[in-house]
C-alpha cells in the first residue's frame, strides 16, 4: 500500500500544472494619426521553459507580428492591400546580467534588469505605422488581422533543426481580427 501511494505522489508531481507558454493580447487599437493608420498593441508573453533556458544562455529570441489589412469584400484570389511585419528581438547579456529588447524597424535598443520587465516592453507596441490613411476608401469596411509568433528561422543555425521539431520553441498568438472603417 505504501509503495502505491509513493508512485501516485511521484506521478502527481509530473501532472501538476506548469505555466502555460503563449502570447496573448491585452489591448489592441488602430486609428489614424498624422495621415497614417497606426497600431497600438499590448501583448503578454509567457515563454516556455525551453525558451527561458536558451535566453538565459545568451540565445536571442526573435518575434514577428504580422498585420494584414484588406477590404472586407476582397476575394480569395486578391492579395492583401497591406501586409506589415514588425520584428522585435529579446536577448539576455549574461556578463552584464541584463535583458535587451531590440525594435528591428527603428533599431532602438532598450535594456532591463529583469526578464519580466523586458517581456512587458517586448509586448508594448505603440504608434506602429501600417499604411497611409489616404490609401483607404471612405465608407468601405476593412478587415485587420494581427498575429505574433516566434521566428524559429532567426535562431542560430545549430539550434534550428531541434527547434523545428520541439514544441517548446513554437510560440504564437491566436489571430486577432476586427473590422475597420476609416
Amino acid at each position: 500500500m505504501l509503495a502505491r501511494c509513493c508512485v501516485l505522489a511521484f506521478c502527481g508531481a509530473f501532472l501538476a500544472p506548469v505555466h502555460a507558454a503563449g502570447i496573448s493580447y491585452k489591448a489592441v487599437a488602430i486609428g489614424e494619426e498624422n495621415g497614417w493608420i497606426v497600431l497600438d498593441l499590448l501583448q503578454d508573453y509567457q515563454l516556455s521553459p525551453t525558451m527561458e533556458e536558451a535566453l538565459d544562455n545568451g540565445v536571442p529570441l526573435t518575434f514577428e507580428t504580422e498585420v494584414i489589412l484588406d477590404p472586407e469584400e476582397a476575394s480569395f484570389w486578391h492579395s492583401a492591400l497591406k501586409k506589415k511585419k514588425i520584428r522585435r528581438q529579446l536577448r539576455f547579456h549574461p556578463l552584464a546580467e541584463e535583458y535587451e529588447v531590440l525594435d528591428a524597424d527603428t533599431q532602438v535598443r532598450r535594456r532591463f534588469a529583469t526578464r519580466d520587465a523586458a517581456l512587458v516592453a517586448l509586448g508594448d507596441l505603440k504608434g506602429k505605422k501600417i499604411i497611409p490613411a489616404r490609401m483607404l476608401k471612405k465608407g468601405v469596411f476593412y478587415l485587420v488581422k494581427v498575429q505574433t509568433s516566434h521566428d524559429i528561422g532567426a535562431l542560430p543555425l545549430p539550434l534550428r533543426p531541434r527547434a523545428y521539431l520541439s514544441p517548446g520553441w513554437h510560440l504564437s498568438s491566436r489571430v486577432y481580427e476586427w473590422r475597420l472603417q476609416p
